[in-house]
């Protein structure tokens, strides 16, 4: 199917929906609510190349300052927000200089039976951050600018059946060599049943379009899912899914996807999350790739004050050139104040690409922030 034929559907499934979810406008003026924030950073990290026989250690200083404007009237909330993200080095040669700026808008209508919301946003990142675990590939000290469009409605059936529908457009561009930029186009629509309060049941249609910028072929991605949300008690909630997903472009790939995700309150002060699973996303590589993940979260409040936390990440790419990448973090934090924060955290990585040696690298963060939710009080 060719790109003006999924725009088509886009527009038209965007345009289905509006005029159900537009009605006129609430006439109760709500107040607007101005977030500030700032981050400073500083990190020393070992091997930002990860480079299996050149290792380069740098520092790395940053400011990442940030504004949010947020506005609720009756079923409408409004939200902004705005940040740039400064970052110099030690060593421009290996990790050069950026000025990473972020801008994201939304707008949400609740009614008694429904939602409907429409987003868009802009971001810019390192390569090095973003395709560490997509690709592998951080040799390179690039760019990716991703700019998004998205919207989504939901209505209750009856009382137990809620049917929500999706559409969004996104844009990814690469700055660094290796990578193709490209855009997609993609739907979906998820019907749950919930028989009860520990148990519902799940249905879930998607697709997805896939037109890289130059070169190479558009592909088509489907997806066929199956699933069920567990609440065993207050602290422990589980949902498993499982289904099909079919590949189009040059050739056919048929495979299966799933997932298993826990969340755990080990009592008032403690949680743990983990999720595993195999999915199919687009890539700079080229094309849809299949991949297998597995995350896993703890943290606990050692007082009302000061928290400690570990993170633990592990990814397996099916695509050509890329192998598992592994991340594991310690990190514990303080607030001062009300408005300001002390982090320290340890950062362990390793990248085994398919040809390649092991890669191993390390990276000690301190942060100081400050974030007030309404610094103006208007």
């Amino acid at each position: 199917m060719k790109a003006s034929a999924w725009a088509g559907i886009l527009s038209g499934g965007i345009g289905v929906l509006l005029p159900a979810s537009f009605p006129a406008p609430a006439s109760a003026a709500g107040l607007f609510q101005h977030g500030f924030s700032v981050t400073l950073n500083s990190d020393y990290d070992t091997n930002p190349t990860l480079s299996a026989s050149a290792k380069q250690a740098i520092w790395r200083f940053s400011a990442s300052p940030g504004y949010s404007l947020s506005r609720s009237s009756g079923p409408d909330s409004l939200n902004a927000k705005l940040g740039l993200s400064v970052q110099r080095s030690s060593d421009e040669n290996v990790s050069a200089g950026r000025q990473d700026p972020t801008l994201s808008v939304g707008w949400n209508r609740q009614s008694p039976t429904g939602s409907f919301g429409v987003s868009a946003s802009y971001a810019e990142a390192s390569t090095r951050v973003t395709e560490f675990q997509d690709t592998g590939l951080v040799a390179v000290d690039g760019s990716k600018a991703t700019q998004s469009l998205s919207a989504n409605w939901s209505r209750s059936l009856d009382e137990r059946r809620a049917l929500s529908l999706n559409a969004g457009y996104t844009g990814i561009s690469y700055s660094s060599g290796g990578l193709t930029g490209y855009n997609t186009l993609s739907t979906g629509a998820t019907l749950s049943d919930t028989w009860n309060e520990r148990v519902a049941p799940y249905l879930r249609l998607s697709a997805s379009h896939y037109a890289p910028d130059v070169g190479g072929a558009d592909s088509d991605s489907y997806d066929l899912m199956a699933g069920v949300s567990l609440t065993r008690s207050e602290r422990l909630s589980l949902d498993l899914s499982a289904g099909i997903n079919q590949t189009l472009a040059q050739t056919e790939r048929n495979g299966w996807q799933g997932s298993l995700k826990l969340n755990y309150a080990t009592d008032e002060r403690s949680s743990f999350a983990f999720d595993i699973g195999r999915s199919v996303s687009s890539s700079g590589l080229g094309g849809f790739v299949e991949s297998d993940q597995m995350n896993a979260r703890w943290n606990t409040a050692l007082s009302d004050r000061q928290s400690i936390g570990a993170d633990l990440s592990w990814r397996k790419s099916q695509s050509a050139g890329t192998g598992d990448t592994r991340q594991f973090s310690l990190w514990g934090s303080r607030s001062l104040d009300a408005f300001w924060s002390l982090r320290v955290q340890y950062l362990y990585k390793q990248s085994e690409a398919n040809s390649l040696a092991e890669a191993t690298g390390s990276v000690l963060s301190l942060s100081l922030s400050y974030a007030h939710p309404d610094f103006l009080d208007l």
